[in-house]
């Protein structure tokens, strides 16, 4: 009983400290900080992201090499030697929208298939996060031309278009200075997600500290 009453002493004198618990409010109060200006950043200074990429390429005449020769296939009175459709796709990733003022001077997206675009047949536009409408699209040779128009930050577009030959890969030029684009198949960590992860190990690291050097002075005391 004698040995154990010593170690309540400390434990009381630790616990009833008022240095620990003017230097807990303290850190406390720069964990609540930095917290708040990780997610005034996160709100008002996410940036714009849009993703864009080719997501199905199919061949339209699909018989054998000896057979095909006796097919054709028209459209609006053309014949197409090497049709194929494709999908185009073009989403928007970011925590905000993009507005159509932030097309820089007006210009639309333009994505170049590489290959003569004979016509658009579809545009499917889906958001899940409002009734975004679909943006203006039309078609000039090889590219497709999209907006100026809102983009909704979960907008996902698709353009269906029927090609003359095969497209190998699609190219984004897009007039967005304050937008992240990249293709589809480019695996990044989104910034919102790179900012959380970097604030919680600083906060978690500072708080450590502060408890391991507040725990010390008041043992010492």
């Amino acid at each position: 009983m004698r040995d154990w009453m010593p170690g309540m002493s400390i434990a009381g004198a630790w616990y009833s400290s008022g240095t620990f618990w003017t230097g807990a409010g303290a850190a406390a109060t720069l964990v609540v900080g930095l917290a708040t200006v990780a997610v005034t950043y996160l709100t008002r200074f996410a940036r714009q992201r849009l993703d864009y990429g080719l997501r199905i390429v199919v061949p339209l005449l699909t018989a054998p090499a000896g057979v095909r020769d006796d097919l054709e296939l028209r459209h609006r009175g053309v014949r197409l030697i090497h049709p194929y459709l494709a999908e185009v796709e073009l989403v928007g990733r970011g925590r905000r929208d993009i507005p159509r003022a932030a097309f820089d001077n007006g210009e639309p997206i333009r994505l170049d298939l590489g290959v003569p675009i004979v016509e658009l047949l579809r545009v499917i536009a889906t958001d899940s996060a409002s009734a975004t409408p679909e943006p203006p699209v039309r078609v000039e040779g090889t590219t497709l031309l999209i907006g100026p128009a809102l983009i909704g930050r979960r907008q996902r577009i698709v353009l269906i278009c029927l090609m003359q030959n095969r497209p190998r890969s699609v190219g984004c030029s897009a007039p967005l200075p304050n937008a992240q684009v990249r293709r589809r198949d480019t695996e990044l960590l989104p910034d919102h997600l790179r900012i959380m992860r970097v604030t919680a190990t600083v906060l978690v690291a500072l708080g450590c500290v502060t408890l391991a050097a507040l725990i010390t002075t008041a043992l010492t005391r």
